[in-house]
């Protein structure tokens, strides 16, 4: 059993520009087209059973249709859609319940794309209303490739662990992509889930052994950040790390996290 706890997927036209932004022949993809389709026929090749799909809500005027989108895609058994509200959005907490009344379990949260700061008065309320309702909160971490911000660094989302212990938070890409120090120094060790997308395909193996050794290998989600890196690689990658809780990284932490029946 494999859950892929970071892809992405998006409507026809969408995924369409989405891919196109990716310069021919880079390293990172797109390695399906961007369509929930593409997304399903990558899980078959490459042996994942179920995947999350992150949908993000830029801005306060595209909460709704994201939201739209993501309930449409739970008519998919493999898919397992997160929403998103924006913290500047009117009705946060409605459209959290609106969420829930459709078995979506989680919000993502992308402090550069949405133009907001990560430890804000409103993003704190977001962050409130979701752990009110026990959503699962998937939050990037570090640099990104596609715009420029540091509104979601180690520090801050340090900071964002302090202040809300207890809730079910997730930071992506360890937490720290491109700031790996400062993720090992703030991050790693302490009680809160990481990612594996877009990290461990950055890391040495010296690097890769101090967060198994230093992170609770049951707060570890295995996940590839498709359609950006190749799930058949990050998954053959992952399935040679030295742990005895591989099952746990690759499956049974989410499983728990997320409620899943199995």
């Amino acid at each position: 059993m494999v859950v892929d706890f970071h892809t992405h997927c998006y409507k026809p036209l969408l995924a369409k520009k989405a891919t196109a932004l990716i310069p021919e022949g880079s390293p990172y993809g797109p390695f399906y087209d961007g369509t929930v389709d593409g997304l399903i026929a990558k899980m078959k090749k490459t042996g994942i059973d179920y995947s999350v799909a992150l949908n993000i809500a830029n801005t306060p005027m595209s909460v709704k249709a994201v939201n739209d989108y993501a309930i449409e895609l739970t008519s998919y058994p493999s898919i397992i859609p997160f929403g998103s509200v924006h913290p500047d959005y009117g009705d946060i907490e409605g459209e959290i319940v609106r969420l829930k009344e459709h078995g979506i379990k989680g919000l993502k949260f992308h402090p550069y794309y949405q133009r907001t700061e990560l430890c804000s008065k409103a993003a704190y309320k977001a962050y409130e209303l979701g752990a009110k309702h026990d959503m699962v909160m998937l939050f990037h971490g570090g640099h990104d490739l596609m715009v420029k911000g540091d509104n979601s660094n180690p520090t801050l989302l340090r900071k964002l662990y302090e202040d809300f212990k207890g809730a079910k938070l997730v930071f992506a890409h360890l937490g720290g992509w491109d700031l790996w120090d400062d993720c090992f120094r703030l991050l790693i060790g302490q009680d809160v889930y990481l990612d594996t997308s877009f990290a461990f395909m950055f890391l040495s193996p010296e690097q890769i052994e101090f967060v198994l050794s230093n992170h609770d290998n049951k707060k570890l989600l295995f996940g590839t950040d498709g359609p950006w890196t190749n799930s058949e690689v990050e998954l053959t990658n992952t399935k040679k790390l030295d742990t005895p809780y591989l099952d746990e990284i690759l499956y049974k932490n989410a499983a728990n996290l997320l409620g899943m029946q199995l």
